[in-house]
């Protein structure tokens, strides 16, 4: 018996649930989780996740130690000078989470507010660009980023809208207080420069999959009463 090809597959350390879930945690699941399953399965591909610092695994892939990454990775220009990306497969905008108390209603209430974003984020590119006066506090992990903002140590949180979805659902005191205008953004599966043959073969699978309503039932599941 011929055996299957296994895909090296980068997962961030610091979970994006409901993209995924921690991977070492009892319940490894997610968005991304289930999706992946549906396209390696039309392909007849294995998977075997390596869980890395997102600070380290877009370089990682670059140097081709992974596959490919399927962890909330954003398509932005930069990162498609250096990596090959597949159609994507969620759409979604940046959001400014605050606690349930306080209101934002446009980007001048972000006058004097320190903002909270992760390392190495397109979230952490916006704030840069758009609020260089601002206090910017730098969390790790998204656990840490929320825990910030709900101890008042800082005033807002800039994240992606599904990850904030995600939290936002265990708890209640915090809200999207905004969507950022002109942050329309996009997840795609990252691969390495060059590895065309896969991107296609992925491309077809993801259409197939929205063809067939396999991609809208997982999309259900994850993201029933989110707004991105």
């Amino acid at each position: 018996m011929a055996h299957k090809k296994i895909l090296k597959v980068g997962l961030d350390s610091a979970a994006p649930f409901p993209m995924h879930s921690d991977y070492n945690s009892e319940k490894f699941e997610g968005f991304e989780v289930d999706l992946l399953k549906a396209i390696t399965e039309q392909l007849g591909l294995e998977i075997q996740y390596e869980v890395s610092l997102w600070s380290t695994i877009l370089e990682q892939l670059f140097k081709g130690e992974l596959d490919l990454i399927c962890s909330a990775v954003t398509v932005t220009p930069s990162r498609q000078h250096i990596l090959e990306f597949s159609n994507p497969y969620l759409y979604f905008r940046l959001c400014a989470v605050i606690n349930q108390q306080d209101t934002l209603n446009d980007l001048n209430d972000f006058k004097n507010k320190s903002i909270g974003v992760r390392e190495a984020t397109v979230a952490e590119r916006y704030v840069m660009d758009q609020f260089p006066a601002n206090n910017i506090v730098y969390a790790v992990t998204n656990k840490e980023l929320y825990r910030k903002l709900q101890a008042g140590k800082i005033d807002i949180l800039v994240d992606d809208s599904p990850i904030a979805g995600g939290f936002l659902q265990k708890n209640k005191k915090l809200k999207i207080g905004m969507f950022l205008p002109k942050t329309d953004s996009s997840y795609a599966v990252a691969m390495k420069k060059g590895d065309v043959k896969l991107k296609a073969q992925f491309n077809e699978v993801i259409a197939l999959l929205k063809e067939n309503g396999t991609y809208q039932s997982i999309y259900k599941k994850w993201f029933s009463d989110s707004q991105l």
